[in-house]
């Protein structure tokens, strides 16, 4: 594929801007036509960004050939659908997280992704982080040594108001849980991706404790197994008072490696490493991490040059899968085996 990437942003609620201003920005794409079910949002993101064409219908911009990929930004329970109706109708997708809120549903995205020989990837932009990107050489380059374990820390703020304000937001149908799915599922994935290693099984509760409006989690804890034999230990609630740094810690036989916030700490026998973000593309809420514009700069890429994504189908569906598990974990009072 030559030239630029024709891009329509379908949703443009909160997460949208951090998309639409990568994708004016970005030299690999044109953003086209902008989509919301709310006439007042899609005219005010037309507005704000410049983009002429302005949609409350999704399908209309299925059916425009001068549109190659759409960028969803949609509540949870939309991103399969909507992505599955692109890729039949030929357009390559990248959907912010969960890629779906069902494992039905996401092998349904990954088998129509290959059967319309579309590009499809899942935002999980941490990964991206200059803190994350040091950590995993220092693992694969063997610095760490073996890895022992890992463990993460995730305690945000979300009162009662940020769910009443919401029609999707804290239902188990529309958003497919609470803050393991929405807020922890971002550092849950780094865990994975970081250690490398397949996951033998999970071990999780979750409950609601400190909120009124919803019987989703609002705070959880899981036991992952990873093979051979790695520890991961995972603590996450949303009814601290403020949204804390996120805590991510790598142990290995040489050395331990911390990540709070975007700042990573490598200590090693000898040395102390340590990394800060080098820049901060993109104007989203900074415990988002501020790497959304580097994860789209390089699906795009791939796109252009038909390549895999880095974080393709495939890969956002492991978050995924580990979540889920957590959930019937806990309802069932069992261990959940992997694969899943």
């Amino acid at each position: 594929m030559e030239g630029k990437v024709r891009v329509a942003l379908i949703g443009c609620g909160r997460v949208a801007g951090v998309h639409a201003q990568a994708l004016k920005r970005l030299q690999e794409t044109e953003l086209k036509a902008v989509v919301d079910i709310v006439e007042e949002k899609a005219r005010f993101f037309s507005e704000t960004y410049d983009v002429k064409d302005w949609y409350t219908d999704y399908h209309k911009v299925l059916e425009r050939d001068d549109i190659d990929a759409v960028e969803i930004c949609l509540p949870h329970y939309l991103h399969a659908e909507v992505a599955i109706k692109a890729m039949k109708a030929g357009k390559h997708v990248l959907t912010e997280k969960p890629m779906a809120i069902t494992l039905e549903d996401a092998d349904r995205m990954i088998a129509t992704a290959d059967e319309c020989k579309v590009k499809l990837g899942v935002i999980f932009q941490n990964r991206y982080n200059d803190a994350s990107v040091a950590v995993k050489k220092a693992i694969t380059s063997g610095q760490l040594g073996e890895i022992k374990g890992a463990r993460m820390m995730l305690t945000w703020h979300r009162p009662d108001s940020y769910y009443r304000e919401s029609d999707w937001k804290g239902t188990w149908d529309k958003e497919g849980g609470g803050v393991l799915i929405d807020q922890a599922i971002h550092t849950i994935d780094l865990m994975q991706w970081l250690i490398g290693k397949e996951i033998d099984y999970i071990r999780a509760t979750y409950d609601t404790r400190a909120h009124s409006y919803i019987n989703v989690d609002d705070v959880a804890e899981a036991y992952i197994k990873f093979k051979p034999d790695i520890v991961g230990c995972v603590y996450a609630n949303c009814f601290y008072p403020y949204d804390a740094p996120v805590f991510l810690e790598i142990y290995g036989s040489n050395g331990i490696a911390h990540i709070v916030g975007d700042k990573a700490t490598i200590y090693l026998s000898n040395t102390t490493i340590q990394v800060e973000q080098s820049s901060n593309p993109g104007s989203g809420l900074r415990y988002w991490g501020s790497s959304h514009e580097r994860q789209i700069k390089d699906f795009y890429k791939d796109v252009l040059l038909g390549r895999t994504p880095f974080i393709d189908g495939r890969a956002g569906r492991v978050a995924l899968a580990m979540v889920l598990a957590m959930y019937e974990s806990s309802r069932t009072g069992k261990p959940v085996k992997f694969p899943y």
